[in-house]
């Protein structure tokens, strides 16, 4: 809507904006003559004053140089130069000795050099107070010298019964004399600068001021094209927040408070010519429909899959329940003790696989993974439990901090635990410590301590054999290196691990 309501007022505004351009065009025109005009006359002033200056020196200087000192014909041309510049500037006369003759009171022109081949010299002062000019003759020698104030120049190239409201300077090089700075800028007033050369363009003048400011109707014309804009911008912005914008909110506001397991969409009652905004309320009002029974088909296989899950896991806990009571029974009923023990053995391996799988199935629901902490505590009651006659006394000693992981880990974790306390059980059975440490990020470090595994202990070659094979089997499967610490008694290897409970 807007887009049409702009495409309509275009050549409208086209006319407009041209008619603008061309009248700001004259305007700018008739400024700059103006501007032009003006300085120009300023220009003629100074051209004037300096040309007369030389003129009447110069027509003098070869009566000068040829009377003697003392005559009146330099206190005659200074008076005449009085008279013609309507006392402005102060000069200085020279006769054949480059030396001054006669000069305005109370001017001391600087020493200057005779100068073969050049016949004048203009410039500006250091500090712009002063415009100075010197003249030559044919043979070199000095003619005469003057100057103007900064102040004589202005009042020079003010005409009377205009504004004073401009600037102007000359220019020569990088020295500049400030004549008029009584310029102020206005809102409407556009500023015109010129440029017009003085004594042979060794001079350049330059007037800044204000042209005449812009009228009411060149400020119509102008604000027109951008009015017209602005209002069809507001009526098509009221025609879209009405029929369009507003609808479109509301049906978001709708959209926004819809909630995963809304069976559908609450959609507001919607006023609006605009039959697609209602289609695609409705279309939200399907959609939302099919995800509410996709996600009730999903609850439902994810309750099915969840039950499954927690059946496979009890069953399986149940069933190494069951193997390591039969082996208990059997181990019982054996009279040979290497029997016996190899049962106990046996049994102690499912009962480790068994605490695995219990705290699994514990943790289940919160899908944390296995608790360490638990884990290895229970490992450690349950071969303490099944410790053979000579390891009554073994205390395990356990200080984990609160790690969780994968099941894999925690059946390689629980076999090393076993194998090492089972090894120290047989090989003096010393106390045994156990610690979990947290280590690297994403992993800890499991160590087990006894004088068990020093390597002094006495034990049977073939047990210690088997048992560096087992235990090298088991650091494979966890993917990390086993540190041997036969000083101290010492195993430890970095695991994995998902995360640190609260303890």
């Amino acid at each position: 809507m807007l887009l049409i309501l702009s495409l309509g007022l275009l050549p409208l505004g086209l006319i407009a904006i041209l008619a603008s351009v061309e009248s700001a065009r004259d305007t700018g025109a008739k400024r700059a003559e103006q501007t032009l005009a003006k300085l120009d006359l300023k220009a003629q002033r100074v051209n004037g004053l300096l040309s007369r200056s030389s003129g009447t020196i110069r027509a003098a200087s070869t009566a000068i140089a040829l009377t003697p000192p003392g005559s009146s014909i330099c206190e005659t041309t200074l008076l005449r130069l009085e008279r013609a510049q309507s006392s402005i500037g102060r000069f200085a006369l020279y006769g054949n000795d480059n030396v001054p003759r006669c000069a305005t009171p109370e001017y001391s022109p600087a020493a200057v050099p005779a100068a073969a081949g050049r016949r004048s010299l203009i410039e500006i002062g250091e500090e712009g107070e002063v415009l100075r000019f010197v003249l030559w003759d044919d043979r070199g020698a000095i003619e005469g010298a003057g100057e103007f104030t900064r102040e004589e120049l202005s009042e020079l190239t003010y005409i009377p019964g205009t504004s004073g409201n401009f600037d102007l300077e000359l220019l020569q090089g990088d020295r500049s004399m400030m004549l008029r700075s009584d310029y102020q800028p206005g809102p409407l007033v556009q500023s015109v600068t010129g440029l017009a050369s003085i004594a042979g363009e060794r001079l350049m003048m330059r007037i800044t001021l204000g042209a005449v400011p812009i009228s009411a109707v060149e400020v119509l014309m102008i604000l027109l094209p951008v009015m017209m804009w602005i209002f069809a911008a507001i009526i098509g912005w009221i025609i879209l927040d009405r029929l369009l914008l507003r609808p479109l909110v509301r049906m978001q506001r709708a959209v926004l408070a819809y909630r995963p397991g809304d069976t559908s969409l609450d959609l507001p009652t919607l006023k609006t010519p605009a039959r697609e905004i209602g289609d695609l309320g409705r279309a939200f009002d399907q959609v939302t429909r099919t995800i509410a029974r996709h996600e009730a088909d999903l609850e439902a296989a994810i309750e099915r899959q969840s039950r499954l899950v927690r059946e496979v896991h009890h069953r399986v806990k149940n069933n190494l329940q069951v193997v390591a009571s039969l082996l208990n029974l059997h181990a019982r009923g054996v009279a040979n003790e290497d029997v016996a023990a190899a049962y106990a053995s046996i049994q102690r391996r499912v009962d480790a696989l068994a605490v695995v799988h219990r705290n699994h199935f514990a943790e289940l629901e919160d899908n944390r993974g296995v608790a360490l902490r638990s884990l290895i505590s229970e490992l450690g009651a349950n071969l303490r439990a099944t410790a053979p006659a000579s390891a009554g006394n073994m205390t395990i000693r356990i200080d984990i901090e609160p790690f969780y992981t994968t099941q894999d880990v925690a059946v390689s974790v629980a076999f090393l635990v076993t194998e090492i306390v089972e090894f120290a059980m047989f090989c003096g059975a010393h106390p045994v410590s156990i610690s979990l440490r947290a280590g690297a990020s994403g992993s800890a470090l499991l160590a087990v301590e006894s004088e068990s595994l020093r390597g002094e202990a006495s034990c049977d070659p073939d047990l210690v054999d088997r048992f560096e094979r087992i235990i090298t089997g088991l650091a494979r499967q966890l993917r990390s290196a086993l540190d041997r610490d036969n000083e101290r008694g010492r195993y430890a290897l970095e695991i994995a691990v998902i995360d640190k409970g609260d303890g």
